[in-house]
């Protein structure tokens, strides 16, 4: 389990190149929101690659072990965004709980169900 733990930090590496590309590519272009909405989808893809590349590299044995994985990765995705918001925010809490709002337009649910079920989905195509 721990080389999962560990490869955990690919898909941060992943999240860090969806951030620079936001910021250096079309931040300017687009109001805010909509570039952290636009982000979403870009992040979707760019954390499938280390997720694909671990499930091929260190194969789940089972269904059972790839949600697990997928549910300790969106864990430790959501301690890292709340550690992240205690650092950067005036009002962490709320800040962290407005951007798990879907009905206002935010999409951060959906990299963390894609976190969880994608080692599973990735497990399924072998």
């Amino acid at each position: 389990m721990s080389k999962y733990i560990f490869s955990w930090f690919l898909l941060l590496l992943a999240a860090l190149l969806n951030a620079a590309v936001r910021e250096l590519a079309y931040k300017d272009f687009f109001e805010e929101h909509l570039s952290h909405q636009i982000s979403v989808f870009t992040g979707l893809f760019l954390i499938s690659v280390p997720i694909f590349y671990v499930s091929q590299k260190w194969p789940f044995k089972d269904k059972a072990l790839a949600f697990v994985v997928g549910l300790v990765w969106c864990i430790m995705t959501e301690l890292f965004e709340f550690l992240m918001f205690l650092r950067v925010s005036e009002d962490p809490y709320k800040d962290f709980l407005k951007v798990h709002n879907i009905f206002a337009g935010e999409f951060w649910i959906l990299i963390l169900i894609w976190i969880v079920i994608s080692p599973v989905l990735f497990y399924r195509s072998r």
